[in-house]
């Protein structure tokens, strides 16, 4: 009989455990409870130049792998546009590219007039910048519906619209989830709900403490072509969709963001973010047409949690998803389906829940 797999959580991490453990010869059904997902309001930039530690650099690098694989078999709303960076400068600018380059990352330090030649329509480029060539982006929303039909055209089951409200145990083991309906019953439960993670894992006893992380991400009116890659400058990120809309978190860092409440309305914070960019990119116009707000999942300590938890839970929860998706939904279904392996225990050693017990 195949392994029986509940996957909680419809969003990218979700799809992607589920389009894999399926492959794999299990049987998996994956509840979604329709509430906003922190993957619709992703930034989709995939990138491993942003890390808290080596293992955590480690992780994301072969992150960008794990797509390309997945991409060979699977048509992925990726595209790999490279990013030119200059939230640094000076001496920390020169470090950050020593490390990444000591590391194995493919960066290349650029000047004014190499920045100018790669985005013609930047003004006021500062002298020095960084090339980051194997970095790309996908569209969250379409990613997460590709990896749903390939998930359920291998046999995976989906409930829309299902909230799960508790985990239950039985003799130590988790063995099912309440849901207003009753109770669904698997052999394995992948707890990926983002940040309604910490409350599914505390009905198991299992503590998964989470930093309240809110983001707006606004969308600007379709654009002429004006960007090609990602920029990340000090005063913000941005990229350009293919339909010409341009793409920007409101905060002026918002991988390194900390704040754990929002100070502006969404209005305010589009405006102030179309400001700054308008001092390197004057083309893109103070004018937006969409924000929306995330809660980007965010453990205690800023670094993913994944692996099993108790007998019978399995817990996957982390920002960045979208850049960690490919990487954790192989390494998850590989644990879940056979057990861990010897690369799955390299890569995740420093991410398991169980560093929260104590």
């Amino acid at each position: 009989m195949a392994h029986r797999i509940l996957i909680i959580g419809g969003g990218v991490i979700g799809t992607a455990i589920a389009c894999h453990a399926q492959a794999g010869g299990a049987q998996v059904t994956l509840i979604d409870a329709g509430a906003p997902r922190a993957s619709d309001a992703s930034f989709g930039w995939i990138n491993a130049s942003f890390y808290l530690s080596h293992d955590h650099f480690r992780l994301r690098a072969e992150g960008l792998e794990a797509y390309r694989r997945l991409s060979r078999d699977l048509d992925l709303p990726l595209t790999q546009t490279g990013c030119l960076s200059w939230e640094f400068e000076g001496a920390e600018l020169t470090r950050v590219a020593d490390e990444l380059g000591a590391l194995g990352y493919p960066v290349r330090k650029v000047d004014a007039a190499h920045m100018a030649a790669l985005e013609p329509e930047l003004c006021g480029a500062p002298e020095e910048g960084l090339l980051f060539e194997t970095e790309g982006v996908a569209e969250p929303r379409a990613l997460v519906t590709r990896l749903e039909e390939a998930a359920r055209a291998k046999g995976a089951r989906v409930i829309k619209g299902l909230s799960a409200t508790a985990l239950t145990l039985e003799n130590g083991r988790v063995r099912g989830v309440q849901t207003p309906v009753g109770t669904l019953w698997a052999d394995t439960i992948v707890v990926a709900a983002g940040t309604a993670s910490e409350g599914l894992m505390a009905t198991a006893g299992v503590p998964l403490p989470m930093l309240p992380r809110p983001a707006y991400i606004l969308e600007t009116p379709p654009r002429p072509p004006m960007l090609s890659r990602v920029l990340a400058t000090a005063g913000g990120e941005v990229r350009q969709r293919a339909n010409g809309a341009l793409v920007m978190p409101t905060s002026a860092a918002h991988q390194r963001d900390d704040a754990a409440a929002l100070e502006d309305t969404p209005d305010q914070a589009a405006a102030a973010a179309l400001e700054r960019l308008a001092q390197v990119l004057p083309a893109a116009g103070r004018d937006w047409a969409e924000v929306r707000l995330g809660h980007r999942p965010m453990p205690a300590d800023g670094l993913p949690v994944i692996g099993l938890a108790l007998p019978g839970l399995y817990a996957a929860t982390m920002h960045s998803g979208l850049t960690l998706a490919a990487i954790t939904g192989e390494l998850a279904a590989q644990e879940i389906c056979d057990g861990p392996s010897n690369t799955s225990q390299a890569l995740l050693a420093s991410f398991r829940p169980a560093r929260f017990a104590t």
